[in-house]
């Protein structure tokens, strides 16, 4: 009984410690052994194989120059373009461009070039403008001025004077004063001619003044006259009347100054007698109009 019992319990211990029992035990042993000494070693559980081609980063806009903006136009200056400076007036600018379209009307590309430019002109001046760069040429806006009441002449009160007078126009006026002028210093150049010059001045004067206020005449090719008017009689009293009353005035100043104060020596009577009575004519036909406004 002994010896089955001692017999049972060495086939167990033999059984317990065969290789077959052991090897799951070694190879855990072992794996867990590797592991230590690769941690110990530095070479255990080695990172995965980086890839040959590294990753390329995101770039973000913020921070970042932007590449030199390319010139505009292809490098034209549109103020040389256009030939204007920077200051230059819109209507300046506008005559330029539209010449310069008319040069190249031809080419399209280079007309809508040229519109860009000008766009491109006018924003640089709203720019410059808002900025304080740039500040307008007219001083007072014609909205901002205040209204001016326009004050009527002292004549205007009296009816028939308000008829009568008027203020010359500038043309009318330089070929009045040119003719008179010459009669005046004809008269005191050549004294022995004062009464010649006194009847041309009177009949200068009284054209003057009869056609004052009248259509112009119509003339031909060759500068005819294209057309004849009947006379206005009425008018033509008045002028003979205003032209007697403007000399006389002027011939009765003249013999006060003549008979009252020296004359110099180069000054002879007649000559100041002719001198006021064509001056006398001269500011009726200048202020006065005997026709009706056409």
């Amino acid at each position: 009984m002994l010896r089955l019992v001692a017999g049972t319990l060495c086939l167990s211990a033999v059984a317990a410690f065969s290789p077959s029992t052991l090897a799951p035990a070694s190879h855990g042993v072992t794996a867990r052994s590797a592991f230590v000494t690769g941690l110990r070693s530095g070479h255990g559980l080695r990172p995965a194989r980086r890839s040959a081609t590294a990753p390329q980063m995101v770039s973000f806009p913020f921070g970042k120059k932007n590449d030199e903006e390319k010139p505009r136009f292809g490098g034209e200056n549109p103020y040389r373009t256009f030939g204007v400076t920077e200051d230059a007036p819109y209507e300046e600018v506008e005559a330029a461009y539209k010449e310069l379209v008319e040069e190249h009307k031809e080419d399209e590309k280079y007309c809508i070039k040229l519109e860009m430019m000008k766009e491109a002109i006018f924003d640089d001046r709203l720019k410059a403008r808002m900025s304080g760069a740039l500040k307008s040429k007219v001083k007072e806006s014609p909205f901002d001025a205040k209204l001016q009441v326009k004050k009527e002449p002292w004549y205007s009160k009296i009816a028939w004077l308000a008829k009568l007078v008027r203020m010359p126009e500038k043309k009318y006026a330089i070929q009045l004063s040119c003719l008179m002028s010459a009669f005046i210093i004809a008269g005191i150049l050549a004294p022995q001619l004062a009464s010649t010059t006194m009847g041309f001045g009177f009949l200068s004067a009284m054209g003057f003044l009869y056609n004052r206020g009248t259509p112009d005449i119509r003339r031909d090719d060759m500068g005819n006259p294209g057309e004849s008017r009947p006379a206005n009689y009425g008018a033509l009293g008045k002028t003979v009347g205003l032209c007697a009353i403007g000399g006389g005035l002027g011939f009765f100043l003249s013999q006060m100054i003549v008979n009252n104060f020296p004359l110099p020596a180069f000054l002879a009577g007649d000559a100041v007698v002719n001198m006021f009575f064509n001056l006398g004519l001269y500011a009726t036909a200048l202020f006065l109009q005997v026709q009706d406004d056409a």
